[in-house]
């Protein structure tokens, strides 16, 4: 087990471990903190989290804790109303690829991003070869049914059109064999987009073509050994146009139940 137990010599006796472990691994008897290693530990980190002192003793996590200069600051709200009311999907790129540094970046933002019961098993596949971008939307369209879509995405591809990725210079998939990762992806892509989107990149979901692969199993797995779900796809680049205002939206249809007022 990864976490190991508590630095006596850091530890000032506050019990906030005690409090914040989902699965109660850590107790104070004869007021003493005392970790069980013997029970199942989720590795959420929320004991490395809120130890003012850092006492929290941990190997082999793959990762280091990061320290908050000021915890108590956070993004202003404005700021982050404003992130995610003008993100927009983006369907035009510049014929430009993204820095691996840039891509790993967004990455991270998958890798910090909330999953259920911390189990952490979604994979990530990065496209960002043009000639395996077309030997998947070739293989795509080869695997459509009816004849008469088949040649007018035929046409589509002669005429230099992109009809599923938009020609977006990297298509990034989220794929696993837990069926709880069909809710973690959707967590995952949203903070990778909105990560995207202060880097200068442009995004999108694609839905359509997510549902496409994983009844047409073979063609991931023929092209990149992948015979997992797809939860999720991604496409990302440097945006081909600039867009000047935020559309509006109608209103949330919600009810608040609350205390009477006296």
């Amino acid at each position: 087990m990864p976490i190991k137990g508590i630095n006596v010599n850091r530890c000032n006796l506050c019990k906030d471990c005690t409090i914040e472990c989902p699965m109660d691994n850590f107790s104070s008897p004869n007021g003493k903190i005392g970790f069980d290693s013997s029970r199942r530990c989720i590795l959420c980190g929320h004991c490395i989290a809120i130890c003012p002192e850092n006492a929290i003793i941990y190997e082999d996590m793959k990762d280091t804790a990061l320290e908050f200069e000021e915890p108590s600051e956070s993004i202003a709200y404005k700021a982050i109303y404003r992130l995610i009311r003008s993100k927009r999907s983006i369907r035009q790129y510049q014929n430009k690829k993204v820095p691996r540094d840039i891509i790993k970046k967004v990455i991270d933002c998958i890798r910090y991003a909330p999953v259920a019961m911390n189990k952490r098993t979604l994979r990530c596949l990065v496209i960002s070869d043009e000639t395996k971008i077309n030997d998947l939307i070739n293989s795509i369209i080869d695997a459509i049914e009816s004849e008469e879509e088949k040649e007018d995405y035929k046409k589509k591809r002669k005429q230099k059109i992109d009809p599923f990725f938009y020609n977006a210079p990297h298509i990034l998939m989220l794929h696993s064999n837990n069926d709880w990762d069909s809710k973690n992806a959707v967590i995952a892509i949203t903070s990778a987009m909105l990560g995207a989107e202060t880097l200068g990149l442009g995004s999108c979901w694609i839905g359509g073509v997510q549902i496409f692969l994983n009844e047409n199993k073979e063609i991931l797995k023929n092209l990149f050994g992948i015979d997992d779900e797809i939860f999720g796809i991604m496409i990302m680049g440097y945006p081909a146009v600039k867009y000047y205002r935020a559309p509006p939206r109608p209103p949330i249809d919600t009810k608040f139940i609350s205390e009477s007022l006296i």
